[in-house]
């Protein structure tokens, strides 16, 4: 905890923090970036759309359509390929860019699910029901999240996998935090 009252945990793409009156859920693009390749090597399939969008799968499409035009084609069209592929590209980094920084009021927070390794913020976003994900880097940092989350007078569910867990969401409740 900071001297500002704000508990934290690292996640997979950034760090979140969990403040007097607020989420606030920063992300790093070089994190995205290892923890996407991360997934690759695994043989899983990154949580694209999650993380950047559907610009990135723009870009996907417009990067192919590129180098098929440049390997089988006789390369000129490579010009009127690569501008989608600009304007797809810098899609993508717009989108990064605005979900790199996600804030969520703690008033808005109805709940906090722990399932599949995933911490999912389930809070009101312009009058519906939205979800935030979060992937915690550790067991630790599961935690941390979970005794951060019930300090705020958040309720916690399906955390009851982990003793850790577990434990922090049986003390919690009696415990207030001390500004």
């Amino acid at each position: 905890m900071t001297r500002t009252g704000t508990w934290s945990f690292a996640t997979t793409a950034g760090r979140v923090e969990v403040a007097p009156d607020e989420i606030r859920i920063r992300k790093q693009a070089a994190r995205v970036a290892e923890t996407s390749l991360r997934t690759l090597a695994n043989g899983r399939v990154p949580p694209v759309g999650r993380e950047v969008g559907w610009s990135a799968v723009a870009s996907g499409i417009a990067l192919f359509g590129a180098l098929i035009e440049w390997t089988l084609g006789s390369g000129q069209g490579i010009g009127v390929a690569a501008f989608p592929l600009a304007t797809a590209l810098a899609g993508v980094a717009v989108t990064a860019l605005q979900n790199a920084r996600v804030d969520v009021p703690a008033r808005d927070v109805r709940h906090v699910e722990f399932s599949d390794g995933d911490v999912v913020v389930v809070h009101e976003d312009d009058g519906e029901e939205a979800e935030t994900a979060l992937r915690p880097r550790s067991p630790a940092a599961r935690n941390d999240a979970a005794f951060a989350f019930r300090l705020r007078g958040i309720e916690v569910r399906g955390a009851d996998d982990a003793e850790g867990v577990s434990r922090t969401v049986v003390d919690a409740p009696e415990a207030e935090l001390v500004a």
